[in-house]
C-alpha cells in the first residue's frame, strides 16, 4: 500500500490549531493547580498533652480558621458525602449525572437551586474564590479532575473539611466543632456531624433565632440518608433527630493565654501546638488562683502567676502567666517571663555554693549583729538580731544580716557568675552595680528562671539518687512543647557540676524548716504531710512576693504583686504567695518519698555543740552531724577560752588578784562581745565569761564607758520646732578609746551606731524606756529614763 505523505501533511496543516489547542489544554491541565491550594492565615491553637484544646487565637484576617487537619472524622465524612456527593468515592472529580440533575432542577424551578458540584469541585471553587458563573464552573471541573489526579480521596476530604465556611467568621470543621459544640471533631455525635455537613452549603442557617426549622429539616434529611445507606441504625437515627440544635457560637477555651502568647512570639503563629500542659490541672489552678485573687484585690494586689514543673519528665504541666479576673490590671502581661526584684529567693543558691566549698555547714554560727558596709546597712525583716545563728536557721528564717555576711565572705563577683551559670539571664549588670544587696533582691529575675534553677537542683538530686552520676541535662530548661527535646530558649546551664548532690540535699534539708503559713504551720505533726523544700521572697517596698517549693516530683513557683510595680502593705512572700503555693501542692499527686541522702558526698562530722564549728579539745559539749566532705577542711572551733574563776564561777580573776581565793580553770563558750550581747537575749542559757571581781578591776576599767545624757531616771519632755513637729532627743555617751564604735539600743531595739562623736538623735514614744550603749568589746552601760506626754 502506497502512503501519500502529502495527504498527512495537508491534514496536519488543516487541524494544527486543534492540535495546538489540545496541547495547550493538557499543559494547562497539568499545571493549573497552585503548589499550595490554600494560603489563608490560620489561627494559632494550643493543645494540652492529650490533644485537648486549651487556647486559640483568631487568624490575622479575623477568621476562626484552624490549621489543616490530617484526617476527617468518619461521622462527618459520611454525613458530608450523604448530603453533598453520594458518588464521591467513585467519580473522578466531576459527576455527570449530578450536573444533568442540577440542570433539570434549575430549569424546573426557573432559578438556580442546585450547582451539581462535587466535593472536589467545591474544593476547587474555595481555592479559586471565584464567582459562580458557567465559565468558572468549567474551570472548576478541570481543576477537579486535576485534583483527583494529584490527591487521594482522603486528602481531598481533608482540604474540604479544613477550608469550608461554617457561618460567620468560622472556617473549617475543627473551628466549627469547637465554636458550636465545644468538642473536637472526632467526638461529635451523628446529629452534630450532620448539622455541620449542611452548613457550608448554607452557612446563614446557623444564626441564632433564624431558620431553625430549615436547619433542622436539612440535618434530619442527612440523618435519613445515612439510615438509608446503612451508616446508622434506626435507634441511632431516632435518638439523633431528637437532639437539640446549636443555638449560638460558644467561646473557645482560654486556659493558657500567656503560654500561647509566648509561643506566638517564638515563631509558632498560625500553628497547631501540642503542649506539655495538663488541661485538668491547669483549670483547677486557674480556679484556685481566681479565688485567691478575689482576696488579693481587696488589698489592691491585682496580679499573680503560677508555674508547675514535673521533675520526672522536665515538663511544664501548668503555666498561668497572670491571674485573670475582671478587676485585674495588666492581666495580659506574662509575669512568668517578666523580670522582677527577687527578694530572698536566691539565698539558697548562695547557701548551696558555700556548702559545696565547705565554707558553711548546717550548725555553724553566722554573725547576726548590726552591721554597716560603707553606705549599706542590711536589716532583718523584723529588725531584730540574734547575735549569732546556725547557718541552716539563718536560711530557713531568711535572715538578711547573716546572708549579707556570707555573701561578703563568698564574693559578689563569684556569686554573680554562679547565678549566670544557673541561667539567671536578668542578672546582667556588673558585680559593682549590685554590691552586697545582690543577695537581698538587688538583682532581678523571672519566675521562669527561678523555677528552672530550683527544678535543676531537685532534678540533680533525683538523678544522683538513681544513677550515682551527674548529667548536664538536669539543668536544661523545662519543656512546654510536647515531644520537644527542650524549650526553645537558649540554655546556658550546660554544666554538670553547678552544685553537687550533697550541697543540694543539705540546702533542701534547711528549707524544710521554713515556717509554713496558717494551717500548714503544724505539718510535722501529721505523718501524711508532704515534705516540701521551699523558700519565700519579698522585694524592697513590698512590690513582689515569691514562693518556690520542690519535692522529688514537682517544682512549684508562685509570684504575687502588681504588674505596674506598685507596692502594697501585706505583699509579703509568706502571706501572699506561700498560701497559693501550698494549695497548688495539695492538688498534685505527690508521693511521701523524700530525696535520698547522697552518702557518697556527705560524712559524719564531730562539731562543737555551741559554735557548730569542728570540734576541738576545748569544746565541752560535742555533737555529730552529716556535713559535706569539704566541711572537714573548715576552721575548727575558736570560741572557747580557758579562764580562771572561783569555785562557783561567779567571778573571773587574774593570777595576780586571786590570792587567797579558791579558784579553778574552766573552758567557756565565748562569743565576740557584740554578738554575745544579742545572743544572750534569746539564749538565756548562755553565760559567757563571768565579770572580773571588783578587786581585779583598775579605775580606768571601771569608767571605760558612760552615758552623758540623759541621766539615770531622768524625765524628758520633747520640744517642738516652728512647724509644730516634735524634735528628737540627742543622746550622748563617752568612751575612753577615741577609735571605739558604739552600738545604741532603746528597749533592746537597735537605733544606731556612732564613731568618734557619740551622739544619736532619736524620739521615743512617751513612757518609760531603757537606754543601753555597747562597745565592740562587749562593755555595756544602761540607764532608765521617761519621756513625758505633752
Amino acid at each position: 500500500m502506497k502512503i501519500n505523505i502529502g495527504d498527512y501533511t495537508f491534514k496536519f496543516e488543516r487541524n494544527k490549531s486543534i492540535y495546538f489547542g489540545v496541547f495547550v489544554f493538557f499543559v494547562y491541565f497539568w499545571f493549573c493547580l497552585p503548589n499550595q491550594l490554600f494560603n489563608s492565615p490560620t489561627s494559632t491553637i494550643l493543645l494540652d498533652r492529650s490533644g485537648q484544646l486549651m487556647n486559640a487565637q483568631i487568624a490575622s484576617d479575623g477568621q476562626w480558621r484552624f490549621p489543616a487537619i490530617d484526617s476527617t472524622p468518619y461521622k462527618f465524612k459520611e454525613a458530608l458525602i450523604s448530603y453533598e456527593d453520594k458518588t464521591f468515592d467513585t467519580h473522578w472529580g466531576v459527576s455527570i449525572s449530578s450536573i444533568f440533575r442540577a440542570m433539570y432542577q434549575n430549569i424546573t424551578a426557573g432559578k438556580v437551586v442546585s450547582g451539581g458540584s462535587t466535593i472536589t469541585m467545591q474544593v476547587a471553587r474555595m481555592s479559586r474564590q471565584s464567582e459562580r458563573t458557567i465559565f468558572n464552573k468549567l474551570v472548576e471541573m478541570v481543576w477537579a479532575y486535576r485534583l483527583e489526579v494529584r490527591h487521594s480521596k482522603a486528602e481531598i476530604l481533608n482540604l474540604y473539611a479544613s477550608n469550608a465556611p461554617f457561618g460567620g467568621n468560622v472556617v473549617g470543621l475543627e473551628a466549627a466543632s469547637w465554636r458550636y459544640f465545644s468538642l473536637p471533631p472526632d467526638r461529635l455525635s451523628w446529629a452534630q456531624s450532620a448539622t455541620l455537613a449542611v452548613l457550608p452549603n448554607a452557612p446563614g442557617l446557623i444564626h441564632p433565632g433564624k431558620n431553625r426549622e430549615k436547619l433542622k429539616e436539612k440535618r434530619n434529611r442527612v440523618l435519613a440518608t445515612l439510615l438509608e445507606r446503612g451508616k446508622i441504625d434506626s435507634i441511632t437515627y431516632d435518638l439523633s433527630i431528637e437532639e437539640k440544635l446549636v443555638t449560638a457560637p460558644n467561646n473557645l477555651p482560654m486556659d493558657a493565654p500567656h503560654l500561647l502568647q509566648r509561643l506566638n512570639k517564638e515563631g509558632n503563629k498560625g500553628s497547631r501546638i501540642k503542649s506539655t500542659l495538663d488541661q485538668q490541672l491547669q483549670r483547677q489552678l486557674n480556679e484556685l488562683l481566681t479565688r485567691h485573687q478575689k482576696h488579693l484585690n481587696e488589698n489592691y494586689i491585682h496580679n499573680a502567676a503560677v508555674l508547675v514543673i514535673d521533675l520526672k519528665t522536665n515538663e511544664v504541666v501548668s503555666y498561668i502567666g497572670n491571674s485573670a479576673t475582671k478587676k485585674n490590671k495588666g492581666k495580659h502581661v506574662d509575669i512568668i517571663q517578666a523580670p522582677r526584684s527577687t527578694g530572698s529567693v536566691m539565698k539558697p543558691f548562695l547557701y548551696a555554693a558555700m556548702t559545696q566549698e565547705g565554707q558553711v555547714h548546717s550548725k555553724k554560727l553566722i554573725p547576726d549583729v548590726p552591721t554597716r558596709y560603707d553606705n549599706f546597712a542590711p536589716k532583718n525583716y523584723e529588725d531584730k538580731h540574734d547575735g549569732a545563728v546556725p547557718a541552716n536557721q539563718a536560711l530557713s528564717r531568711s535572715l538578711n544580716v547573716p546572708a549579707v555576711h556570707l555573701l561578703q565572705q563568698y564574693g559578689v563577683e563569684k556569686f554573680k557568675h554562679k547565678l549566670n551559670q544557673l541561667g539567671q539571664h536578668f542578672v546582667n549588670k556588673s558585680a559593682e552595680h549590685y554590691g552586697l544587696s545582690l543577695i537581698l533582691g538587688g538583682a532581678e529575675s523571672s519566675l521562669w528562671d527561678i523555677a528552672k534553677a530550683y527544678a535543676g537542683m531537685a532534678k540533680t538530686l533525683n538523678y544522683f539518687d538513681e544513677h550515682r552520676l551527674y548529667s548536664k541535662n538536669n539543668w536544661d530548661a523545662p519543656k512546654y512543647i510536647y515531644g520537644g527535646d527542650e524549650s526553645r530558649e537558649q540554655n546556658d546551664t550546660k554544666s554538670s557540676n553547678l552544685y553537687d548532690a550533697g550541697s543540694i540535699y543539705l540546702t533542701f534539708e534547711a528549707l524544710l524548716d521554713v515556717n509554713r503559713p496558717n494551717m500548714e504551720s503544724s505539718w510535722k505533726q501529721f505523718s501524711s504531710s508532704k515534705r516540701i523544700a521551699w523558700k519565700t521572697g519579698t522585694s524592697f517596698g513590698n512590690r513582689d512576693a515569691w514562693a518556690v517549693g520542690c519535692t522529688p516530683d514537682y517544682a512549684v513557683a508562685v509570684w504575687v504583686g502588681n504588674a505596674s510595680g506598685e507596692g502594697r502593705p501585706g505583699l509579703v512572700g509568706t502571706l501572699a504567695a506561700a498560701p497559693i503555693m501550698f494549695n497548688v501542692f495539695s492538688r498534685l499527686d505527690i508521693s511521701q518519698k523524700w530525696f535520698g541522702r547522697p552518702h557518697d558526698e556527705l560524712t559524719p562530722m564531730s562539731i562543737c555543740k555551741h559554735s557548730g564549728h569542728r570540734n576541738t579539745p576545748k569544746c565541752t559539749q560535742v555533737d555529730t552531724i552529716f556535713a559535706h566532705q569539704n566541711a572537714l577542711r573548715s576552721e575548727p572551733c575558736g570560741f572557747h577560752e580557758s579562764i580562771l574563776t572561783d569555785k562557783q564561777e561567779n567571778y573571773q580573776y587574774h593570777i595576780n588578784c586571786a590570792s587567797g581565793i579558791e579558784t579553778k580553770t574552766v573552758s567557756k563558750f565565748v562569743l565576740p562581745p557584740l554578738q554575745a550581747w544579742y545572743y544572750q537575749s534569746s539564749h538565756p542559757e548562755y553565760k559567757g565569761v563571768p565579770p572580773f571581781h571588783p578587786d581585779c578591776k583598775t579605775s580606768a576599767e571601771k569608767n571605760y564607758l558612760s552615758i552623758v545624757y540623759p541621766e539615770n531616771n531622768g524625765k524628758l519632755l520633747a520640744t517642738k520646732d516652728l512647724s509644730g513637729n516634735e524634735n528628737g532627743f540627742v543622746f550622748e555617751a563617752v568612751h575612753q578609746s577615741s577609735s571605739s564604735k558604739l552600738f545604741w539600743h532603746i528597749d533592746n531595739k537597735f537605733i544606731g551606731t556612732t564613731s568618734v562623736i557619740h551622739k544619736v538623735n532619736y524620739l521615743p514614744e512617751p513612757g518609760e524606756h531603757e537606754l543601753t550603749v555597747l562597745d565592740e568589746k562587749g562593755n555595756a552601760v544602761s540607764i532608765q529614763f521617761e519621756v513625758l506626754n505633752q
